[in-house]
C-alpha cells in the first residue's frame, strides 16, 4: 500500500481531475448545489470520502490510470477493472470535506504541482496527426500534453504512449488525457514493456530504465 502522503496527492489530483470532467461534459454533473442535495439524500451512513470513491469508480471505467489507485500503484491480485481492492485505505473523512469546501481550479499545471511533477524545457519534435510519441518523465508528459491542448488536431489516445514506473507519473499521464482534448484513456506502459513504437520524447526525470525504454 502506498503511504498515506501518496495517498493524498493520489486522491487531491483525482479530485481536480474529477472537477476538469465535470465541467468538459454537458450531460451529467458531479458537483454543485443540487447533486449535493441528491447525495445528503441517500448517503445514510456513507461520508465525503465514500462519495469520492464512488465518483472514482465510476470515472475509472473510461479513464483508467487517471482515478484507479489499482493502475496508478499496481495493486496486486485485482480484476482489471476493480480501482481499489479490500486492502486500500481511503482519503479520511476530514480531508474528503475539505476538498468539497475548497475553491480549486483544475489545471494541467495545477495537478503536475499536486503530484509533484517538474515543468521543465523539454525539446519537441514537429508532431503533425501521422507523428507517434514514446514519453518518459513527467515533465515530458507536461510539455506534450500541453502541445495537444493548443492542437485540437491531434488525438492524445492514438499518438502517445508514455512510459512510466513511478506512480505519480502514471496518475499524470491518465490525468493529462482530459487537457489534451481526448475522450478516453492514455496508453501507459512500465519500462518493462517491449515493442512500443514512436519519437522518443523525453525528460531529466525520467529514470534510467524508462529512458531505455524510450529509446534513449
Amino acid at each position: 500500500m502506498p503511504a498515506s502522503a501518496e495517498r493524498s496527492a493520489f486522491y487531491r489530483a483525482a479530485f481536480l481531475g474529477l472537477l476538469a470532467l465535470d465541467a468538459r461534459e454537458t450531460t451529467r454533473s458531479r458537483f454543485g448545489p443540487d447533486v449535493d442535495a441528491r447525495w445528503q439524500s441517500f448517503a445514510g451512513d456513507l461520508d465525503a470520502a465514500d462519495r469520492i470513491d464512488l465518483l472514482l469508480r465510476d470515472a475509472t471505467n473510461r479513464w483508467k490510470y487517471a482515478f484507479s489507485p489499482a493502475l496508478v500503484f499496481s495493486l496486486p491480485g485485482l480484476a482489471q477493472d476493480e480501482p481499489f481492492g479490500p486492502d486500500w485505505e481511503n482519503l479520511p473523512a476530514t480531508d474528503a470535506d475539505r476538498l468539497f469546501a475548497a475553491t480549486l481550479t483544475p489545471t494541467l499545471s495545477a495537478i503536475a504541482e499536486c503530484l509533484g511533477i517538474p515543468s521543465a524545457a523539454v525539446a519537441l519534435p514537429p508532431i503533425t496527426p501521422a507523428t507517434r510519441l514514446r514519453i518518459a518523465g513527467g515533465a515530458a508528459v507536461l510539455a506534450v500534453a500541453r502541445h495537444f491542448a493548443n492542437h485540437p488536431t491531434l488525438d492524445w489516445v492514438s499518438q502517445v504512449t508514455v512510459i512510466a514506473d513511478v506512480p505519480a507519473v502514471r496518475q499524470f499521464a491518465g490525468l493529462a488525457a482530459l487537457f489534451a482534448g481526448d475522450a478516453g484513456a492514455t496508453f501507459v506502459v512500465s519500462s518493462s514493456a517491449k515493442g512500443e513504437t514512436g519519437i522518443a520524447v523525453v525528460s531529466e526525470d525520467a529514470s534510467p530504465d524508462e529512458l531505455a525504454a524510450a529509446g534513449k
